[in-house]
This record gives C-alpha cells, structure tokens and sequence, in this order.
C-alpha cells in the first residue's frame, strides 16, 4: 500500500513538473494589453480578431518579423459579447445601443493582457517563385494550392483603374494584378470564367489576414475549417436512406427512427420533429419528393 501511494505521488509531482514546464515554454508577451498590440499594427493593414469565449488575437510585425499576440477571454469578456448579441433589433433606440454595447466590446477587450506572443517562422515564395504567378490563370493558380481572397479596383500610379486580387497560399497573401479591365472581368463574372483571368503581376502582401486564427500555424501550415453543414448534411443523408427503405414497402417506425436521430443529434432535434410531421403527413414517398425537390 505504502509503495502505491509512493508511486502515485511520485506521478503527480511528474504531473506538476511537467505541467510547469508546458506553461513556461510558452512564449513571453511582447505587450502588455490587446490596446498597446493594436497600436504596434501597420497603419495600413491591421490584422485582429476575436473566436468568441476562447481569445482574441493582434499580429504585429517587429524588425521584419511577425507576431500572433493572444490574449484570452475573461467572463466579463463574454457577458459584454452576450449582451451585444442579445440587444432587440426591432426596438427602437436599437442602434443606439448596439453603438453602445459595441463600443463597450472594443473599450474592454483593449484591457486584457497578452498571454503570448508567437513568431510566425514560416517563409514565403522566393522572388522566383511569385514570379512563375505571372502569366497564369486563376484556375490553374487555385489548383496549384493558392486559395482566392478578397478582389477589388484601385488605381495605379497613372491613376489607371486596374483590377486587384488577394490570394494565400499557406500562411501568406500575394497581391496579383490581373490582365483585365473592367469590363472583362463583369464579363468572366457573368459568364462563369473568372477563373479564366490572368495574372499580369504579383507581388507578396505579407501576412494572410487571417493570421489572427490560430488554425493558421506558424510554421505555415494551415488546417482546413470544418463543415459547418457537415451535422446537417449526414441528417439529410440518413434520412433520404430512411425513406427509400421505406419505399419498397418495408415496414419501418419512422417514429422510432426520428426518436434515434435526435440523441445523436440533440441540436437538431426541432428540425427532426418537423420532418415528423411531414412524414406523418406526406407519407414516404409523398416527403421523398419534397426532400427531392428541396435538394
């Protein structure tokens, strides 16, 4: 008895050790507040922003170098977002306050401390390698990884309008001028082959503005956002599976079904009823057309 009780204090001082070490690796903060990260920003590219309940985050870049500064939400951080989010659209004085509570969010959020601060240690394309941009389709440059960003017109040194896109590739955006007018990218637009527009030239933008999340590594790699529809979708897909058993004539509770559907997916558990009572109604075949239809 004597030597377990060693043993598991032994493996809980390991515990604590370790757990010490895991907190002091992270890195130190290079500021104080979320205020003073935001006044380190570029004047012309600021880069913030918050994942509700978890943290916010500023990237700054410092001797050539960038930073992922994050700092974490504190409950009265959440009460203020609540509050915002809760506020009654359809009342009258509603801007007034939305104004209100926003500018409280901001005002608040300035005054939490930076946890850390982390380096981005990836590298972008080689001069050589944005250069082989030039000359390429939009199509070919997505299939080769970059992902399309924000677009837009601007004018250049000749006060010449010319047409703009942002695309990332990992961590970084690349500024690409295309060989376009306007009229010929309303055109593509209309016709369906933007992808078909060339890049005229390119150049590095610096860091993507998304840098702010952390699923956007700092080595470079990136982990791709889920599915937001991916639950709804596997619903739909049991259910359509549901019905065309039903209509072979199978005996079959849907009932029963629905009553499973719902503990595996307690979220969507109204929608689940309302498909209920139109099957009840419509009958299998009848809300296979109907979910046929929707589709």
């Amino acid at each position: 008895m004597k030597k377990r009780i060693a043993l598991f204090l032994a493996a809980l001082m390991l515990c604590t050790v370790f757990g010490g070490l895991a907190e002091e690796q992270l890195p130190a903060p290079l500021y104080a507040t979320v205020g003073d990260a935001m006044e380190a920003c570029p004047e012309d590219r600021v880069i913030a922003g918050a994942i509700p309940d978890e943290y916010i985050a500023v990237v700054t870049e410092k001797d050539g170098k960038y930073y992922r500064n994050v700092a974490y939400w504190d409950e009265k951080m959440t009460e203020l977002s609540e509050a915002l989010d809760q506020l009654d659209y359809e009342a009258e004085d509603f801007f007034e306050k939305h104004d209100a509570a926003m500018q409280a969010v901001d005002d608040y959020q300035k005054t939490l401390p930076i946890a850390y601060s982390e380096e981005f240690t990836a590298i972008p394309l080689s001069d050589e390698e944005i250069g082989s941009m030039r000359g390429k389709t939009l199509s070919q440059l997505t299939e080769e990884g970059f992902e399309i960003g924000s677009s837009f017109t601007e004018s250049d040194e000749n006060e010449e309008m010319i047409i703009v896109y942002w695309l990332r590739y990992g961590v970084f955006d690349y500024s690409c001028i295309m060989d376009a007018d306007f009229d010929q990218l309303e055109a593509a637009r209309d016709n369906g082959t933007e992808g078909d527009l060339v890049v005229r030239d390119a150049s590095l933008l610096g860091i993507t503005e998304w840098a702010f999340d952390k699923r956007f590594h700092t080595d470079g790699t990136v982990d791709q956002p889920e599915d937001p529809f991916a639950e709804f979708s596997e619903i739909l897909t049991e259910i359509m599976n549901f019905l065309e058993t039903a209509q072979t004539g199978e005996e079959i509770d849907f009932a029963a079904f629905a009553d499973t559907l719902k503990a595996n997916h307690p979220d969507y558990a109204d929608m689940i009823d309302l498909y209920l009572e139109l099957y009840k109604t419509y009958g299998a075949e009848g809300f296979a057309s109907m979910m046929n239809a929707a589709e």
